[in-house]
């Protein structure tokens, strides 16, 4: 059964949202009932949604968007999401920051180094949470898996206690996990938030509106835990493409951190992951890619990914983020990109 969620005046909720109006969408009412129960608010906004080209040509009938435009349209999502909190809780101020990262950034950013996770774990010292509302790792917009693992690389070096609140937007929720009872009046305020983002509304109002209406449905995330990892076995997306794919893997243990890229190849079977000067071999076998762990880097937290390298019309990924997360020799429910330990 689905459970509510309690809060107090001694929590601090920190809802973190990869774009203007995500905040809204996937936490309007639980931001309401966190400031009616006293507890301290603070809503951090990784990018400014500034790299959302159709809307923009539609409201500002312009075909060409530079860098100037860009900005000017970060601004205006700034000035909206400030529109959208006063909405949901005109009778308090939340507290708001804005990190300013690139919009559809978020991946390049993860995989480039630590400055991401250096300046979360600062956001995290300074508000101290006792609970952080995150994108999931299944959603299909890129930024906001990304986002979730750069989350979880700070909350791993910070040792942070918080429970961990994920939310899924562009993707079905399912039914299990915390789902916070809808009240007509909070609907009321989440409602007045979503117009106040007539940027976004002006070519997917419909759509919009019905995700802000549904149930605020989180699922309770555990800690991460380095396990032994013999190696990795990322199975393919379904997509007839698959090999315009890049394979992404993440590993860490502590503050060390270890981003591998690397273009799967269109013949061979064999190819080499490297980064600072540590070399993994992986194969292609079917429709999987085995990864062999060495020694050294065994005892680790593992997230892994096939990126989409060509052209993309549309955002979404064909394949999401996962987590290493499985004992050795389990096997794993099917998923479009699938990870598992234990390959022998």
């Amino acid at each position: 059964m689905p459970a509510s969620l309690p809060l107090s005046a001694q929590d601090r909720l920190l809802v973190i949202a990869p774009h203007p109006d995500d905040e809204t969408l996937a936490a309007g009412e639980l931001i309401q009932a966190a400031l009616a129960a006293g507890a301290a608010v603070r809503v951090l906004y990784a990018t400014d949604g500034d790299n959302n080209p159709w809307p923009q040509r539609w409201i500002e009938k312009r075909w060409r968007i530079d860098a100037s435009a860009r900005e000017r349209w970060g601004r205006r999502r700034r000035d909206e999401a400030a529109a959208a909190l006063a909405a949901l809780a005109p009778e308090h101020a939340v507290e708001v920051r804005h990190l300013g990262w690139p919009d559809q950034g978020l991946t390049d950013a993860l995989m480039r180094d630590d400055a991401p996770v250096a300046r979360l774990q600062l956001e995290f010292d300074a508000f101290a949470p006792t609970h952080v509302v995150m994108p999931s790792l299944a959603d299909r917009h890129p930024d906001h898996s990304a986002l979730h693992v750069m989350l979880e690389l700070a909350l791993l070096r910070r040792g942070c206690a918080c429970q961990r609140l994920a939310y899924l937007i562009h993707a079905d929720d399912g039914a299990d996990g915390v789902v916070l009872p809808p009240l007509p009046q909070r609907q009321a305020r989440k409602r007045a938030a979503m117009e106040a983002y007539a940027s976004q509304l002006s070519l997917s109002r419909g759509r919009l509106l019905a995700l802000a209406m549904r149930a605020e449905h989180y699922v309770a995330l555990d800690a991460p835990v380095p396990r032994e990892h013999a190696g990795l076995r990322v199975s393919r997306p379904r997509a007839g493409r698959w090999r315009a794919h890049d394979l992404l893997l993440v590993l860490a243990n502590g503050d060390r951190t270890l981003r591998f890229r690397a273009r799967l190849p269109r013949r061979a079977r064999a190819f080499t992951l490297e980064t600072q000067g540590c070399i993994l071999h992986a194969r292609i076998d079917g429709d999987a890619i085995e990864v062999a762990m060495p020694a050294t880097l065994r005892a680790c937290v593992a997230w892994a990914k096939l990126h989409r390298s060509d052209a993309r019309v549309v955002v979404f990924d064909r394949a999401t983020w996962h987590a290493v997360d499985v004992a050795s020799g389990a096997v794993p429910a099917p998923l479009d990109a699938r990870v598992a330990t234990g390959l022998g």
